[in-house]
């Protein structure tokens, strides 16, 4: 939220927020929902809680600019909005006029109307949802996640990415480890790197890089 930190901790449901002093640790956010499952800050500088209240459908945003304050009112622009899904909420990224939010079974766009409904929600894929709450790589305008099936991208819809080493990666994977699994943009190189583990591991020890200009896909082991 600007130059602070805005987190959750979905163990215990809460959002903190740390304002760059190393001299005090992280609070809990005043006012915020409880009961979430992980926090975003959107393009418009709203703070929102996915999860909130422990509805594992249902996107709270605070007034913009004004983290501390949670209750709609007439005056602000504080509200709420229930997913039209089946999924459970697990993680939401900010791209440059839009915020993406996935579930473990679809994604769906957050997007700014102003008053009086603040944000709109679309559904734009099925069937794609993110594998865990940290495998998804954004860029600008652009994002690309790991599901259960496979690998997708944002870039104005959503499409899958066609892996050529789709069953060296899915023939060797340990789901029962997803929430693990990562993913990161290397902008340098063109790439995105997905970290996962292996059938036989409890931990990371595998890397899926997807060099997108070349439209190239290797797999290396970190063991």
């Amino acid at each position: 939220f600007g130059q602070d930190l805005v987190s959750c901790w979905p163990q215990d449901g809460y959002i903190y927020y740390w304002q760059r002093n190393t001299a005090v640790v992280a609070a809990v956010l005043t006012n915020a929902p409880t009961g979430c499952c992980g926090v975003a800050v959107t393009p418009e500088r709203f703070v929102l809680a996915l999860g909130a209240g422990g509805d594992a459908r249902t996107l709270a945003w605070s007034d913009q600019e004004a983290s501390t304050t949670w209750t709609p009112t007439a005056t602000n622009q504080a509200g709420d909005v229930a997913l039209a899904t089946q999924g459970r909420l697990m993680c939401a990224r900010r791209l440059r006029d839009l915020t993406l939010v996935w579930t473990d079974l679809d994604v769906h766009a957050l997007t700014y109307r102003g008053l009086p409904f603040v944000y709109g929600v679309s559904r734009l894929g099925e069937n794609c949802g993110i594998v865990s709450r940290a495998a998804v790589a954004v860029s600008d305008t652009r994002a690309m996640w790991m599901s259960l099936n496979g690998f997708y991208m944002y870039d104005g819809y959503v499409q899958p990415v066609v892996c050529s080493v789709y069953d060296q990666i899915f023939g060797d994977i340990n789901m029962t480890q997803r929430s693990k699994f990562t993913a990161h943009h290397r902008g340098r190189f063109n790439e995105v790197h997905f970290l996962y583990a292996s059938v036989l591991s409890t931990e990371i020890d595998r890397r899926a890089v997807y060099n997108y200009k070349e439209d190239h896909w290797r797999v290396h082991d970190l063991s």
